[in-house]
């Protein structure tokens, strides 16, 4: 009888691993970070009227930034890094493509982000104002 407790027990002991082991749910949520709600496809309408689509990632080797590709229409391979709050980023002074980029943005809703950002290409220096959403 004693050796049957212990085989129950060892059995439940594997049962309960592999249950709590078992996460089918490997997509972040705002509450685990941040950065969760800036995530996906958008489309990129620039006050010119300019409209293209940007993809934002995360950066896995900075928890607080954020990469966004296809930035200012630049090429999908170009992305902007920007450190991300719950709802603001910034944009340090970078150089994407031989532009050199900073600006503010706000996360206004889950469906909308609005951006101010200053390219400078060493000739001109534009202001743009930009509204993405999904």
């Amino acid at each position: 009888m004693k050796s049957l407790s212990k085989y129950i027990f060892v059995l439940c002991a594997i049962a309960l691993f592999a249950v709590s082991s078992c996460d089918t749910d490997n997509d972040i949520t705002p509450d685990q970070d941040v950065r969760a709600s800036y995530l996906g496809t958008w489309l990129s309408t620039e006050q010119s009227g300019m409209t293209y689509s940007v993809n934002i990632t995360l950066d896995p080797a900075n928890s607080t930034q954020i990469y966004i590709g296809n930035f200012h229409f630049l090429g999908a391979n170009e992305k902007a890094y920007a450190i991300a709050t719950s709802n603001n980023l910034t944009f340090p002074s970078q150089v994407i493509c031989g532009n050199t980029i900073h600006g503010l943005g706000n996360l206004v809703s889950n469906n909308k982000i609005t951006l101010k950002y200053y390219v400078n290409n060493q000739t001109d220096i534009d202001t743009i104002n930009a509204t993405y959403t999904k």
